[in-house]
């Protein structure tokens, strides 16, 4: 059925036929009209009664009417278009289409149980090519839309209902309706004017929240209620095909959407949205934040083509960016204050509210890291970032450096009925007659969610501690010198001396807090964090240190932590302090290198071998798209369910459930990941056999471990060769004699995955360097 779509999609167009006979029209008329005010058992059952397949009803006025199904079915459709094009657009042809739409889906969930409305409305080419200019054509329409806001609830109404038709009569799997969108001629149309209506209903929604917090109209509760989620519908509709890595790729070329900033405006108004204390408006913000800031993390995904670059290219794109950059940043400084925690907390009920702190940091950690936003988020985010390192020691570790979170965030698929939603607007359904909302929802273990933020918020100051000359002269020591002057609204006098009792304190906490953190951060490695977002870290804690506390020494804290520390010295010489100006030097030299071709780099008495393999961890470090604990996850999957990759469904549920503990990972994602998993294994297979054979000398890997060198396989995350062991060969060796696994944490209440780890199973070794015997002996003496 599918390819069939797909190869309907790729034709051009029939012509449209002309309009109906007028006797046929006022048949049509009068059948919508009635029939739309039906439920899918009421439909279902007149159409098992019809004699020689005509629909008899009775009307509204008492009169008997009838009509063909077959005529019905097929001329519905273009009866429909030419309503559009020759009707003027108020609320009568509004609500008059939004009946239309809801009894096409109606007559699509029939379908697959009746022939002739299956061979019309699901097999014929033609019918089809008109649903999809009917929907493409009544969504261009509703773009245009700048009337007055009392037409809010049809118009978003209507929205939402004609999207999710083509789940209906297309197919409700997202990667294959994205497929069949993008072979469409009229594709790149349809991408500008849906995110465009989507923006129309975001204003009408910006209206009427306004109105409600400020003048107290609590009257019309329930229209509002009704408006949010019609928004909140269209926008996972976007947000679903958005996570489809060849739409989005599609979609970040299109530079109506992109390069003029159609989607970014989007973003601001959903991000400047008000919050509201009614429970069910303030979680629907919170997931319509959310949701949004997911479309724009998937973009920055895209590899061929950067979408902060294309966003940042024009003078008025940069602007519009950074003014939703700004957004984003005004609500984690909300979120981290608490000040959203109180809101709804007396309610008798509760709603998910998204993924938002997470998918906010997530996108600041993005920004942080590229060229275009850097300096930015240096200017405007620094003085959050000390406001968190100033708390109180006690608050700061239960916050940032424990193992459960306080708070958790829950992510939230709405479950919008079509039928449900045209029919209370139309008036066919009443409050009662319609269920609540409903929703697919995740929550994040607290343990996942406390490691996840904690990272975060690492590989930020990581990020703006990373110096590059070639690409940001300007920016040398700017986020050390901001964070100075952020730090001297509460501390006097800094850099030169600390001038009172009271700064000396605020000076000697925030030290304690940036040490704790660093101890935490590298029992983080490599479940959350790599090695150089951690390293990074410790280069600004050894910058930051000295002028905050001149007579303190980061070693002592190490030396005190030693048995936390899980992270080798990079510089192959362990009594060298990492305060130390020379190491400091050093290590920006090793990072902050650019990889041009043919560039000198000089390595100032580093090792050549640990420099190579710390630039190859900055590498590795844009390519991975899991973490440890998701690749644990889906191999621990894969040895019940071998063939996965086979499998959409299966594919679909573990790319929801890896989301929630790390980067989000979309269904396409895993299945290339595990295509290149079984190709690896081909390889490491056939490679083997050469080497039973004698084909092929040993020496220079054994072969054994197939998907060690994909980006996402575990063995990345585990030094092999400990600190100055000559090499990964040496490392090797060091593992030789070990059999082991790979194991996950659960946690005992919920079942969801909290960290990783390795399990010995038989065999004597090392790991990583440690002699695992040698250890047990001295935990458990006999």
């Amino acid at each position: 059925m599918f390819l069939f779509w797909l190869r309907k999609a790729r034709m051009r167009p029939a012509k449209e036929d002309a309009p109906c006979r007028a006797k046929q029209a006022i048949d049509l008329v009068s059948a919508i009209k009635e029939l739309h005010t039906l439920s899918s058992q009421e439909l279902s059952k007149l159409i098992r009664d019809a004699d020689n397949d005509t629909i008899q009803w009775t009307t509204s006025t008492g009169s008997s009417n009838q009509i063909d199904v077959e005529a019905l079915a097929r001329n519905f459709v273009i009866h429909l278009i030419a309503k559009l094009l020759s009707s003027k657009r108020d609320e009568e042809l509004f609500r008059y289409l939004l009946g239309g739409i809801r009894l096409l889906h109606s007559l699509c969930d029939l379908a697959p149980r009746n022939n002739k409305l299956e061979q019309i409305l699901l097999d014929d080419l033609k019918i089809s090519e008109q649903m999809l200019d009917l929907i493409f054509y009544l969504i261009t329409v509703l773009a245009s839309f700048k009337k007055e806001s009392q037409l809010a609830l049809v118009h978003s109404a209507l929205l939402a209902c004609s999207l999710y038709l083509l789940t209906a009569f297309i197919s409700s799997q997202w990667n294959e309706l994205a497929l069949v969108l993008l072979a469409h001629p009229k594709v790149d149309i349809f991408l500008p004017v849906a995110f465009a209506a989507v923006h129309v209903d975001i204003q009408f929604l910006q209206v009427r929240l306004s109105q409600f917090t400020d003048t107290g109209m609590r009257s019309n509760l329930a229209e509002v209620n009704r408006l949010c989620q019609h928004c909140e519908a269209s926008l996972q509709f976007l947000q679903s095909l958005c996570q489809q890595r060849f739409f989005r790729e599609r979609l970040v070329k299109n530079k109506e959407l992109c390069g003029e900033g159609g989607i970014l405006l989007l973003a601001h108004d959903i991000m400047k949205l008000p919050f509201c204390e009614e429970s069910y408006l303030m979680a629907v913000v919170s997931r319509l934040k959310s949701k949004v800031l997911s479309i724009l993390l998937h973009l920055c995904e895209v590899e061929s083509v950067s979408f902060l670059d294309v966003a940042a290219s024009t003078t008025a794109g940069l602007t519009l960016a950074k003014s939703t950059i700004f957004q984003v940043l005004e609500l984690l400084k909300t979120m981290f204050r608490g000040d959203l925690n109180g809101l709804a907390a007396f309610s008798d009920k509760t709603y998910p509210r998204g993924l938002l702190q997470l998918n906010a940091m997530r996108l600041t950690d993005i920004l942080s890291d590229d060229s275009n936003f850097r300096s930015y988020i240096t200017m405007n985010f620094t003085e959050v970032l000390t406001t968190i390192f100033l708390l109180p020691h006690a608050e700061f570790l239960s916050s940032w450096c424990s193992s459960e979170s306080r708070l958790s965030e829950e992510d939230a698929t709405l479950d919008y009925d079509s039928l449900a939603a045209a029919g209370w607007v139309l008036g066919v359904l009443t409050s009662s007659d319609v269920p609540e909302s409903t929703f697919n929802a995740c929550r994040v273990s607290r343990t996942s969610y406390a490691f996840q933020r904690t990272s975060l918020l690492v590989k930020v100051v990581a990020n703006l501690t990373c110096f590059i000359p070639d690409l940001c002269k300007e920016e040398k020591d700017l986020f050390l010198n901001t964070f100075l002057q952020c730090l001297q609204k509460e501390i006097p006098n800094l850099p030169y001396g600390v001038s009172n009792d009271a700064g000396a304190e605020k000076a000697a906490v925030i030290s304690q807090n940036l040490r704790s953190l660093l101890v935490h951060a590298e029992s983080l490695i490599p479940g959350f964090l790599n090695q150089d977002d951690v390293q990074l870290f410790r280069v600004f804690i050894s910058q930051l240190d000295p002028l905050i506390t001149p007579e303190s020494n980061i070693d002592k804290t190490e030396e005190g932590n030693a048995g936390n520390q899980g992270s080798p010295n990079p510089h192959g010489n362990e009594n060298k302090g990492v305060s130390d100006n020379s190491v400091v030097e050093e290590l920006n030299q090793v990072f902050h290198e650019s990889e041009g071709d043919g560039q000198n780099i000089e390595t100032n008495g580093l090792d050549s071998n640990g420099m190579a393999s710390e630039e190859k961890q900055l590498r590795k470090r844009k390519r991975n798209i899991m973490n440890h604990m998701q690749v644990t996850m889906i191999e621990q999957a894969l040895q019940n369910e071998p063939d996965m990759q086979r499998k959409a469904a299966s594919i679909q549920i573990w790319a929801d459930k890896l989301s929630l503990h790390g980067s989000e990972i979309s269904a396409s994602q895993l299945k290339n990941w595990l295509n290149n998993r079984k190709a690896k294994l081909a390889r490491a297979a056939a490679k083997d056999a050469r080497v039973a054979s004698g084909g092929e000398k040993q020496g220079g890997g054994s072969g054994t471990d197939p998907v060690s060198d994909t980006p996402e396989s575990p063995d990345e995350f585990f030094d092999q060769a400990p600190s100055g062991s000559g090499g990964q060969g040496q490392g090797s060796q060091h593992n030789r004699n070990l059999e082991a696994q790979y194991v996950m944490h659960t946690d005992g209440e919920s079942g969801v995955g909290v960290g990783v780890g390795v399990h010995q199973a038989s065999g004597t070794g090392n790991w990583g360097g440690n002699n695992l015997d040698h250890d047990e002996q001295q935990q458990n003496p006999r």
